[in-house]
C-alpha cells in the first residue's frame, strides 16, 4: 500500500506539471495589451552587461540559486566584474513555484511536509521557506546561495502567476477555503522582492529577448 500511495503521488505531481505547462503556453500566446504587470525588472536587466535567466521548474534542492551564485562569482573571478555588471534572473515556475513563497505560506499550508523538505536547523519538515535565507545562527557562508542574499547582489526573482494559481488551488483544497481567496493570499505573499509575471514561459522568453542567456535551473 505504501508503494502504491507513493506511485499515485508521483502520478499526481506529473499530472500537475503537465497542467502547468499547458496553462503557461496558453498565457504566453494570449494578448497582453492593457495588462497591469510589473515590468521594472526589464530596466534592471538593461543596466547590466552580463545577463542570464535560470528556469527553476523544479525545486531540485535549490539548484537554481546555486547556479546564480556561481554565475556571479565566476564572472567576478574571471572578468573582474562587480555585481552591478552581472544580473541573474530566476523564474520560479511549475514544481519550483513554492520556492518563491514566503515563510507564512510555507508554515500555514505545510509546504515542507508536502514536498518532503526538511529544515537543516530542526531536521523536521520545514515550516519556513528554507530557500529564502539561512537558519537563525547559521554561518554567513550558509546564506550565500539563498534568495535573500542573492537579491542583495542584484538577482531578479520572477514567479509564474499560472503556477502560483495552481499552487493556491492545492492550498485551498487542503484547507477547505475558497480558491479565489487563497489565490489572492498567495499573490500577496511572495518572498520579498519577487515579481509576479503572467506566466513562466513569458518570463523566460522575455528575459531572453532582453539579452539573457538561458540556463536550466533544476
Amino acid at each position: 500500500m505504501a508503494h502504491r500511495r507513493e506511485f499515485l503521488a508521483q502520478v499526481g505531481l506529473a499530472a500537475a506539471a503537465i497542467a502547468f505547462d499547458a496553462d503557461e503556453m496558453r498565457a504566453a500566446s494570449a494578448p497582453t495589451t492593457g495588462s497591469p504587470w510589473d515590468t521594472s525588472w526589464l530596466d534592471r536587466l538593461a543596466s547590466a552587461q552580463y545577463r542570464v535567466v535560470f528556469n527553476a521548474s523544479d525545486i531540485a534542492d535549490g539548484a537554481a540559486m546555486d547556479y546564480a551564485a556561481g554565475f556571479l562569482d565566476a564572472y567576478h573571478e574571471v572578468h573582474g566584474t562587480t555585481d552591478a555588471q552581472t544580473r541573474p534572473v530566476i523564474v520560479f515556475r511549475r514544481m519550483g513555484t513554492v520556492m518563491g513563497l514566503n515563510d507564512m505560506l510555507w508554515e500555514k499550508y505545510g509546504v515542507g511536509e508536502d514536498r518532503k523538505i526538511n529544515d537543516s536547523a530542526t531536521h523536521a519538515p520545514a515550516k519556513r521557506n528554507v530557500f529564502w535565507k539561512a537558519a537563525p545562527g547559521a554561518s554567513p557562508q550558509a546564506g550565500a546561495e539563498k534568495i535573500e542574499t542573492l537579491h542583495k547582489r542584484g538577482m531578479i526573482s520572477l514567479v509564474c502567476a499560472i503556477a502560483a494559481g495552481n499552487v493556491a488551488r492545492g492550498f485551498a483544497e487542503k484547507s477547505g477555503r475558497p480558491v479565489d481567496e487563497v489565490r489572492e493570499e498567495v499573490k500577496a505573499n511572495l518572498v520579498p522582492g519577487a515579481i509576479l509575471v503572467p506566466s513562466g514561459i513569458y518570463a523566460l522568453i522575455r528575459a531572453q529577448n532582453a539579452g539573457c542567456a538561458y540556463m536550466q535551473g533544476s
